[in-house]
């Protein structure tokens, strides 16, 4: 069955790309927002479901998240071109397309804003805006280089972001994340430095390192309420953001993964450093 699914959609595909500009699926909000800062997102006729940023892309047809893609749900949008983030999938995904002559083009991850110009330069050559990426290039390292020179002159702290929270403990951003960037970047230390990815830290690890400062990701946290709830957490409540409930929500998409709102989460983060150290004086 499958197979003379896909060969149907390889006839259709090869009429409608006869000719034709580029018709983009693009799988990974990442990815989605750049095309849309590149000024190239009247090429996508789909995205998936993590594809949120900015917010005319909720209007976009949605295919699912995009580790979980389906390729005969990809295909009845007679793409050219599919454009997704690493991990997109499943596995078999980009060889059935291709099969089905979709152009595939999965990019590797980085995760910290070196990875991000790679990728908006790797875009950038797909949709063909190499003159634009540059330019967007240099205004996001123009306000980064502005935003570490006010962080400079914050007195240094401890910080800890919490992805998710469940029976087993907090999740936690280690090293190679999006926010062991922000957090170099912002001159502030990472209380799970030590530890890599995203992993579970046990209460007694966090204690020690008794983080001044809290992050915690928005998909986790969607209400004041939830936000006061998680100061009283057994772990955090002891530390020195928890007895004062500094704990900042930020947005989930330009705080977790790659995106051209890096500056605006960078702000975010060297201002809340700066309130503590107010509160301080």
């Amino acid at each position: 069955m499958f197979r003379t699914l896909l060969y149907f959609f390889m006839f259709v595909s090869g009429i409608a790309h006869s000719g034709q500009t580029m018709r983009l699926v693009s799988a990974g909000g990442s990815i989605t927002e750049i095309i849309y800062t590149l000024d190239k997102q009247d090429l996508i006729v789909a995205t998936d479901s993590t594809s949120l940023s900015p917010s005319a892309a909720r209007n976009l047809p949605k295919l699912g998240y995009f580790r979980q893609l389906s390729v005969e749900g990809v295909l009845s949008f007679q793409p050219t071109h599919l454009i997704g983030a690493q991990a997109t999938g499943p596995e078999e995904l980009a060889e059935q397309l291709r099969a089905a002559g979709v152009s595939v083009t999965i990019l590797g991850e980085q995760r910290n804003l070196g990875g991000l110009y790679d990728m908006i330069r790797d875009v950038a050559v797909l949709v063909d805006a190499q003159d634009k990426a540059q330019q967007l290039i240099n205004a996001i390292d123009k306000k980064v280089a502005a935003l570490k020179i006010q962080a400079h002159v914050l007195a240094p702290s401890t910080a800890l972001f919490v992805m998710s929270t469940s029976e087993r403990g907090l999740t936690v951003a280690g090293g190679n994340t999006v926010p062991q960037a922000l957090f170099d970047d912002a001159g502030i230390v990472n209380a799970a430095a030590n530890m890599q990815d995203y992993k579970v830290m046990d209460n007694e690890s966090i204690l020690r390192a008794d983080p001044d400062l809290i992050f915690v990701a928005s998909h986790n946290v969607y209400s004041e309420q939830a936000r006061l709830a998680l100061c009283q957490h057994p772990a955090l409540k002891a530390t020195k953001a928890g007895k004062n409930c500094n704990i900042t929500t930020m947005e989930s998409s330009s705080a977790l993964g790659l995106s051209p709102r890096y500056p605006e989460a960078l702000q975010a983060i060297i201002a809340k450093a700066a309130l503590i150290e107010k509160q301080v004086d």
